[in-house]
């Protein structure tokens, strides 16, 4: 009863103040308004960028250095450190990148993000913003009629420069009026004890605001008016990089276990920088007095020396630990243990990627990859093969002579386990639809095709393995014998699939040998065919064990041409198809 009644208590207690102060009123405007902007920016980015932003992550982190400049420059543009941390989070969840380089990005992120506080400082304070807003939020609405993924994310990251600018704009007038209401400042507290409290309340403001982009720009605004001291407003700024770690770590509890090792490095990050900066404070500060002429910043312009301050000492950060950045990879991976994944449960399908179109396509083929891997797994096992046994060709002959004892219920493994997972993808494939273009939807559209291919193999082989169970083991030498080469043809073309996949080799040689494969496959048939009149006419087999026979041969040679299909569009065509999908314009 009591949780039931906290948040209508703490809306009514919000709305009171807000009511019964015009100032408490403009500044809480501005910050709802510079939230709104925020969020506008950040869907932006998602839609406009195309998959750029996510593939400059994937493709500029060769290098722990590399990492952290392009986690800074990312986030200095969007302006959204929560943005990439969640690309990367999703870029983890499809290993597409190591947990190392995802740990050296949001090092660099934490950087990045100390922009906002220098474009609130020197741009936000010193001319009316507000003109520029309402130019920005009309050709924001204009762009958003259009058609054009890529121009409804202009319009989105203009609408949100257009609020956010407006936002500084209301929290600036608020807090210049509210000085002359009630002086702030007076109620400071000194030394080390102030700097505490004032760091508690900026880790507090951080985590019910969730944005530290946005507590910057109240703590500038509010030392811009005279509300509150420098010294006050570096222990804020100090509070709001911690609070910054709880939005992580709440955010990453929805996430997988690099997701939330990926949070335990912003943690340490943090925590560790803000224990520096607090030990070394007032040095820092007689730094940055020391350095500010250098940066064309007067000596009484807080508001811009904040700014700086905000950058060294997260600058300072990311030069003490970036030499740890392997050693708290390391610990965290003990501290978070990998959970056993079940066959049925996704592995890849990470519900912060459906929204982002580059991101989503490669969960889904990595979890067709997934769902394919558990398949022949269940197949080559429903044969008495060891998946670890079969690596050449010569394998197979062992392994027909000495089959392994394995108990393998096809149907049981697909109504329990492989359903699920195939449900899951097409859930997911289905969902991430709304936000993709016709090139990628033609790529997903393979995707899914590939998917029911697998599920259909599968089905085939239970429907094939009773028959095999029982004939491997007949009396009937020439019986036994065509369904050992059954058996031994399907495992080979399993194999020749997972080579296809393995071969450091171009595509169209890859694409010649599965053309080579299937016009095998056709003349295989027909001698298969032959022989099972021959072994009729001549009475070597009965008619029903022939029609059996028949059956099985023509189920194991589309099965085989469909493992070819499967090869074809998931390891000769995939970066082709992707590439195409990558493209976000709609035409």
């Amino acid at each position: 009863m009591i949780k039931k009644l906290t948040l209508p208590l703490i809306l009514l207690l919000l709305a009171y103040f807000i009511i019964s102060s015009e100032n408490i009123k403009i500044i809480a405007t501005g910050i709802a308004i510079f939230m709104i902007g925020m969020h506008f920016m950040e869907n932006g980015f998602k839609l406009f960028s195309g998959g750029t932003l996510e593939k400059v992550l994937e493709k500029f982190t060769s290098t722990n250095i590399k990492a952290v400049l392009t986690g800074f420059v990312t986030t200095s543009i969007v302006q959204s450190s929560s943005l990439i941390s969640v690309i990367v989070i999703s870029f983890l969840t499809v290993e597409l990148i190591t947990l190392t380089q995802g740990m050296a990005i949001v090092f660099g992120s934490n950087l990045g993000s100390t922009t906002t506080a220098w474009i609130v400082s020197s741009f936000g304070l010193k001319i009316k913003i507000s003109l520029y807003a309402m130019p920005l939020i009309i050709f924001g609405v204009i762009f958003r009629f259009s058609k054009s993924q890529k121009y409804i994310g202009l319009g989105n990251i203009l609408l949100g420069l257009g609020f956010i600018f407006l936002g500084i704009s209301y929290m600036k007038d608020g807090f210049e009026t509210l000085k002359d209401a009630i002086n702030l400042a007076s109620y400071s507290v000194g030394g080390f004890t102030g700097i505490f409290i004032y760091i508690i309340i900026g880790a507090i403001a951080t985590v019910v605001i969730q944005s530290s982009s946005a507590t910057m720009a109240i703590i500038i605004t509010a030392l811009s008016g005279a509300n509150i001291i420098y010294i006050d407003a570096i222990a804020l700024a100090i509070g709001a990089n911690i609070g910054t770690t709880v939005t992580a770590i709440i955010g990453s509890l929805t996430s997988n276990e690099n997701g939330k090792r990926l949070a335990f490095g912003h943690f340490v990050f943090n925590i560790i920088t803000a224990a520096v900066a607090v030990a070394l404070i007032y040095t820092l500060k007689d730094f940055v007095d020391l350095i500010a002429p250098y940066f064309g910043i007067d000596s009484e312009n807080y508001t811009m020396k904040l700014a700086l301050f905000h950058t060294i000492f997260n600058l300072l950060g990311i030069v003490i630990l970036f030499p740890f950045i392997a050693f708290i990879v390391t610990l965290s991976k003990k501290l978070i243990k990998d959970k056993i994944k079940k066959a049925s449960k996704p592995i890849y399908l990470d519900e912060s990627n459906i929204k982002i179109p580059y991101n989503a396509m490669v969960s889904v083929q990595k979890e067709v990859l997934h769902l394919y891997e558990n398949a022949q797994k269940a197949i080559l096992h429903a044969l008495s093969i060891h998946t670890s046994n079969l690596n050449e060709e010569k394998d197979i002959d062992n392994a027909i002579k000495n089959p392994a004892k394995i108990d393998t219920n096809l149907d049981e493994i697909y109504q329990n386990d492989l359903k699920s997972l195939y449900s899951e993808i097409i859930d997911y494939l289905l969902r991430s639809q709304s936000n993709m273009n016709e090139h990628q939807l033609f790529y997903i559209g393979q995707l899914r095709l590939s998917s029911n291919i697998i599920v259909k193999i599968l089905k085939d082989t239970r429907d094939i393995q009773r028959n095999i169970n029982i004939y491997l083991y007949s009396k009937n030498e020439y019986i036994r014998a065509e369904y050992i080469s059954l058996k031994k043809e399907l495992a080979l073309n399993i194999l020749r699939t997972n080579q296809l996949r393995n071969k450091d080799i171009d595509d169209v040689e890859t694409s010649t040998q599965i053309q080579v494969y299937k016009d095998n496959l056709e003349e295989l048939e027909i001698q298969f065919n032959k022989k099972i009149d021959e072994l009729i006419r001549n009475d070597k087999i009965t008619p029903k064990m022939g029609t059996s026979l028949i059956n099985d041969t023509g189920s194991v040679i589309n099965m085989s041409k469909n493992l070819f299909r499967i090869a074809n569009i998931l390891f000769v065509n995939d970066a082709k198809l992707r590439t195409l999908g990558e493209n976000n314009e709609n035409v």
